[in-house]
């Protein structure tokens, strides 16, 4: 894949961070450095970006739901055609999440869209539709049958408000689902070439309890991972919750740690700090295509306040602009479009507006995470 032109490197700025924080992730489809930004890919589409111009903007892995594939058009179909990778038109590494969130995020909304029991999770999207269920067995199976590069164990999603004996039930499930999802898919990859298997992480969950928290993580740690995740509830009013930090510091040293739903570029930045090497968020793309940019990022900010300005493309200062939107930025929008034409496709709303804002604020992630990168790797 052609790789975006490349921005002016910046000097390298000294950051704390803890040692022995992994900077690459070996995948069967390539290295990955790390810190990497994952564009949510939900439904085997990141919405309104043609597959094959990702790339333009740094885009390295993609991220898609297994319980939404599942649903729509069914692992089954996209087996069929020849996988997820085939299906999409990517030859990147992809992660696929266990739907453990989705599950959570419907049991949440009280509109009796899923359920949880020992077997698994059932979940459906629309009281019109049967439920489906995700068991460890099914989850593991459908992921494969997707063929994607970071596998994820089947968890169970709590609030942080939930009672005690909600929390004590989603550490005792999720540890239960792990081992059987280390089985199965050990025996489904037993005769696959070591470096032709994904990787296969876990979700470490416990809720606000610290004791929980340890618990989990140590079990998880004891059954043996590749890498293993954090998400749910990890940003709470704009901030990151204590348990981000916490978990990141219960787990192994060296080990690759995915922040999953983190975040804005503050976030990011903080969890990366923390030891987390890998992100996940929908959230530069739907800013995008509302018009919400991330622009003029500044390297020498990073670690000391917030290190970009937002531009919103509907304001009326953009209607006369010559020039382009983020002058600092290497993405096809700033690089050929002038910021007034860019404005003027919002108000017409047509689609290709929403397209070029979006390659621009992936291609701000991903320079955020180069960045990143090199001061994490620098001396």
């Amino acid at each position: 894949m052609a790789r975006p032109r490349s921005a002016p490197a910046p000097a390298p700025v000294e950051v704390e961070l803890p040692e022995d924080a992994p900077t690459r992730l070996q995948t069967r489809r390539g290295e990955l450095t790390l810190p990497v930004f994952v564009p949510d890919a939900t439904r085997a589409v990141v919405r309104g970006v043609p597959t094959d111009r990702l790339s333009e903007s740094g885009v390295r892995a993609l991220l898609v739901s297994t319980a939404h594939l599942a649903l729509q058009p069914g692992a089954s179909v996209i087996g069929a055609l020849g996988g997820a990778h085939r299906f999409m038109g990517w030859d990147g590494p992809m992660i696929s999440d266990s739907g453990g969130f989705q599950a959570f995020s419907l049991l949440a909304s009280g509109n009796g869209l899923a359920e949880v029991n020992d077997a698994g999770l059932n979940y459906r999207f629309s009281p019109k539709q049967k439920f489906r269920q995700l068991t460890p067995r099914s989850c593991i199976e459908t992921q494969l049958r997707v063929g994607a590069d970071i596998v994820y164990c089947l968890d169970y999603c709590t609030s942080p408000s939930a009672p005690a004996a909600e929390q004590e039930r989603s550490v005792e499930l999720t540890l239960r689902w792990a081992a059987e999802c280390r089985e199965v898919f050990d025996r489904l990859v037993a005769d696959r070439p070591a470096d032709q298997r994904p990787l296969l992480f876990a979700v470490v969950q416990g809720g606000q309890d610290e004791d929980r928290r340890a618990r989990c993580a140590d079990a998880l740690v004891d059954i043996g991972f590749d890498g293993y995740g954090f998400g749910g509830y990890p940003i709470v009013d704009g901030k990151l919750v204590d348990e981000v930090r916490l978990v990141a510091e219960l787990l192994p040293a060296g080990v690759p740690l995915h922040g999953l739903g983190i975040g804005t570029p503050e976030n990011l930045v903080e969890s990366w700090q923390a030891g987390y090497g890998i992100f996940d968020c929908t959230l530069p793309t739907r800013n995008a295509r509302r018009g919400v940019l991330y622009t003029a990022l500044d390297v020498d900010a990073i670690g000391r306040g917030r290190p970009y300005k937002i531009a919103r493309l509907t304001d009326e200062r953009w209607v006369r602009e010559k020039g382009p939107i983020d002058p600092g930025c290497d993405c096809p929008m700033c690089t050929t479009v002038p910021g007034g034409a860019v404005a003027h496709m919002f108000r017409i709303e047509d689609t290709l507006a929403g397209t070029l804002a979006s390659m621009h604020n992936l291609r701000f992630y991903t320079r955020l995470t180069e960045a990143l990168h090199r001061m994490g790797t620098a001396g």
